[in-house]
């Protein structure tokens, strides 16, 4: 090769050996502490109590029965040679008996362990997915709503299985240290030398499996965000909503090469890890299969020389593989250790995540609600979201906010119900800021109609009506009645199993249910009929839903919030007229407020926004 050559690939090797520096040195995921050591015990002990001890009973008896076996296995082909010289057989049937009797009790306490570890593993599992998902909800919306929650949730919630199997790498790792420990204690009687050699060429390989681990740990947090966009892929085409929209623009092929390319960025820096690990463990592997078996011929000759019982073969043949498999074992329950406890200091930061403000002055009527200057900025964002907003809602009264998409609407009802907190400024609640208020007693008061509805479509017709108000006696004339007022008290009657119908095919195999959207959304509407709020909060309640019905539904509405307080966001104005304020919202800012005839009148963006509406109906 030419000099000038051999010169110009210097660059190149010193930018990958120096790449190769900064991937050894780069932050992996957070370090094992004893905190995270006592919080996972603290909730394995709550969940799981006193089933724990049986575990550790049965491991530490698992753990030294391999050496005992081996041994007397051993000492049984000793004895089976002996017999046929002095037929003397009770030595080998007393052996036989301690054999059979060891694997017997093993069986059994085997047999219950299974059975606890299964119950165990549900104990835990559940748990945990009770304590995340009731933190979950009591997190602020605003910051569930950022990439790092949602990247921090998703690996949170493999934590509910990786406990669940803590306990058990846990016990693990003690009961591999007894096990290796009576192991060797077991192949020193027959020779200090071959068990300091099969240790010493077991090492590399635990030690190259054990680095390898904590790279594709590390890997699998680093790619957190391209799961959770596969994850979120593989539900939109799954989903039976979707399904009609994604062949309309014949989206399948792009989602599913999208969600592939998604999943292997990950698989493929797995792959490389793998390579790069190949020969170190091959090599590894080698060094420990001829050790082995380099032993083994040594034990043969010095039985051959009369050194060693015949029977000591057996053993250490026995040993070899236990003494291998005990210290690789040791090593990958220590990674799972490892990986389990990680896995903890993410819940443990997830569980101390600031909840909800609340406070202890309790709400018990219709309340009065005020804005006094209240500014709102989504996070990294230069702009705000609202402005200096002020207004009063006294008791009884109703208000509507009207403007363009993205004016703020929809953030100041979130405000309102205490989702967010205000950049700027103040929400009081009778006079009291928000966050001195009991916010259960607060959100009883309240109910609200959204754009985007839930749909519950694996429980009953009656059961979506029911959860407006779970507090509340299920009452199917009440339900009924909540029904017809959103009009779709038809449902009731088409369907066989009335109120008990399952409303989704996906969960009921005879359901015949295909709700349209207007329904479901009238469905929603039903809900807070149910709940009957003293205070109503309306976001595009009636968006799916036909004129004829948006007619009916708010009469209903306004005939029973007759005396309560009700909040309007819609973008018709048969609706919002109606209203004793109303606001209008542009970028943010209140830029008008007053009745509908003195908007009107003003001639600014309400009345703009009025007749261009009012010219589609021409």
């Amino acid at each position: 090769m030419p000099r000038e050559a051999h010169h110009d690939r210097r660059p190149e090797r010193a930018q990958r050996r120096a790449a190769h520096r900064a991937e050894r040195n780069k932050p992996t995921y957070p370090r094992i502490s004893l905190k995270s050591i006592l919080y996972t015990t603290r909730i394995y002990r709550k969940a799981v109590g006193i089933k724990s001890i049986f575990f550790v009973i049965y491991r530490v008896y698992n753990s030294v029965l391999p050496a005992i076996t081996a041994v007397i296995a051993g000492t049984a082909v000793t004895l089976i040679s002996d017999a046929i010289v002095t037929h003397d057989y009770i030595p080998f049937a007393v052996c036989a008996i301690v054999l059979l009797s060891i694997e017997l009790v093993n069986v059994i306490l085997g047999a219950i362990n299974s059975y606890l570890s299964l119950t165990t593993y549900q104990d835990v599992y559940i748990y945990v997915s009770e304590q995340i998902a009731t933190k979950y909800i009591q997190v602020p919306l605003v910051v569930r709503e950022s990439r790092e929650f949602a990247d921090k949730f998703n690996r949170v919630n493999e934590f509910g299985s990786s406990i669940a199997y803590l306990s058990s790498n846990i016990v693990n790792v003690v009961t591999s240290v007894i096990s290796l420990i009576s192991v060797i204690f077991a192949t020193l009687t027959v020779s200090p030398l071959v068990t300091l050699v099969v240790i010493i060429a077991a090492i590399p390989s635990s030690i190259i499996s054990m680095r390898l681990s904590a790279i594709q740990r590390r890997n699998w947090r680093e790619f957190t965000r391209d799961r959770r966009i596969a994850y979120s892929i593989e539900s939109k085409i799954t989903n039976s909503n979707n399904a009609l929209e994604i062949e309309m623009n014949n989206l399948s092929k792009h989602l599913i090469e999208q969600m592939i390319k998604a999943r292997r960025r990950s698989q493929e820096q797995d792959i490389i890890e793998n390579r790069r690990f190949l020969f170190p463990r091959f090599g590894a592997n080698v060094l420990e299969t001829v050790v082995s078996y380099a032993v083994l011929v040594f034990v043969a000759i010095e039985i051959i020389l009369g050194r060693l019982l015949i029977g000591q073969f057996l053993t250490v043949r026995n040993l070899l593989s236990q003494l291998g498999t005990g210290i690789s074992g040791l090593f990958n329950s220590i990674t799972s250790v490892n990986e389990s406890l990680v896995n903890a200091t993410d819940y443990m930061e997830f569980m101390e995540i600031p909840t909800k403000p609340t406070g202890d002055f309790k709400i018990t009527s219709t309340p009065k609600i005020e804005f006094k200057n209240v500014s709102f900025s989504y996070p990294n964002s230069k702009t705000k979201a609202l402005d200096n907003i002020s207004f009063v809602l006294d008791p009884g009264d109703s208000l509507a906010i009207v403007g363009e998409n993205g004016a703020g609407k929809t953030t100041l009802i979130k405000l309102l119900i205490g989702a967010y907190e205000p950049s700027e400024g103040t929400i009081l609640i009778n006079d009291q800021p928000l966050n001195r208020v009991d916010r259960e007693s607060y959100l009883s008061q309240l109910g609200a109609l959204f754009q985007d509805y839930a749909r519950y479509e694996f429980a009953t017709l009656g059961q979506n009506v029911w959860f407006g108000n779970t507090h509340k006696p299920y009452d199917q004339d009440l339900i009924i009645e909540a029904l017809r007022d959103a009009d779709l008290e038809n449902l009731v009657k088409k369907y066989d199993k009335g109120l008990n119908q399952i409303m989704s095919k996906d969960f009921d195999d005879n359901s015949t249910t295909d709700l349209s959207g207007g329904q479901w959304q009238r469905l929603s509407i039903a809900r807070a009929f149910f709940r009957s709020p003293n205070v109503l909060l309306l976001d595009e309640p009636t968006a799916a839903v036909d004129a004829k019905s948006e007619y009916d539904i708010f009469r209903n509405i306004i005939k029973k919030q007759r005396g309560k307080s009700t909040i309007i966001i819609s973008h018709r104005f048969s609706t919002v007229r109606k209203a004793r304020e109303i606001i209008v919202l542009s970028k943010g800012r209140i830029i008008e407020s007053g009745t509908h005839e003195q908007l009107i009148a003003n001639k600014g963006l309400y009345k703009e926004m009025f007749e261009l509406q009012a010219e589609g109906y021409n």
